[in-house]
């Protein structure tokens, strides 16, 4: 588990206030590439490469849940993560499952389902995979809940609007291409404040808060740097257009 600061400042917030604005407040909202989809300034080569990626990511998102629900002991606790998970799986019909509905996208795009499987994941997208995986070992049940609850289910709606609009100036897609967006947009505020009511019963101590803080922090960090190696391959694949163009 991660060790904490030695000295602990005082809190003057309650916890949930505390939480939502490490999440606010961090640099993700800045980064480059939440800058572009604002500004409507993504290309069509760029969005494929982000499309891949992003899928990556989205095609685990499950087995975090799973992991959060083998991780903690309250049955009550138990019963939201469940819910959840159960959601993100299509709750029982495979063509409602998430990753399936992410799969409607890559396909309108233009990538279809045996190319997206055999683009590899980029080492920013692996190490966000692999952060998400271990938060429970660093961080302990209340900071991979706090990481599902604020740094994913609690920013997704704002985050993935800004993509939205990147998208749509990008190229044209019907609501059919687009609906796992949808599906986040308007349904994860519930998830994450069904995740918030069970996480803030658990913390009995300020140390606990700040495992939380640390951990909403990290997972952030990490989203930061998997924009990072998006854009850095969106560029790799536009210059390569360049060059093969000259």
């Amino acid at each position: 588990m991660k060790s904490l600061p030695s000295e602990i400042p005082q809190p003057t917030l309650d916890a949930r206030a505390r939480f939502r604005q490490v999440a606010e407040s961090h640099p993700l909202w800045s980064h480059p590439f939440v800058e572009r989809c604002r500004a409507g300034q993504l290309t069509l080569s760029q969005v494929r490469v982000i499309g891949a990626q992003m899928y990556k990511f989205c095609h685990q998102f499950p087995s975090f849940l799973a992991l959060a629900l083998a991780a903690c002991p309250q049955e009550d606790a138990r019963i939201v993560i469940g819910k959840n998970l159960w959601e993100e799986l299509g709750e029982g019909d495979p063509q409602r499952a998430h990753a399936s509905l992410f799969r409607q996208f890559t396909r309108a795009l233009g990538v279809d389902d045996v190319h997206l499987s055999a683009i590899p994941a980029q080492p920013e997208t692996a190490a966000l995979i692999d952060t998400y995986r271990s938060l429970g070992d660093d961080y302990g049940v209340q900071g991979i809940l706090g990481a599902l609850c604020y740094a994913s289910e609690g920013i997704v709606a704002a985050l993935y609007s800004h993509i939205q609009r990147g998208l749509r100036q990008a190229g044209t897609f019907d609501r059919e291409a687009l609906m796992f967006f949808e599906v986040h947009i308007h349904a994860d505020d519930e998830h994450a404040d069904k995740l918030e009511a069970i996480l803030l019963p658990m913390l009995s101590t300020f140390e606990d808060e700040l495992l939380v803080q640390q951990a909403i922090r990290t997972a952030m960090d990490a989203r930061c740097l998997f924009f990072d190696g998006v854009l850095r391959e969106a560029e790799r694949v536009a210059d390569f257009k360049l060059a093969t163009v000259d």
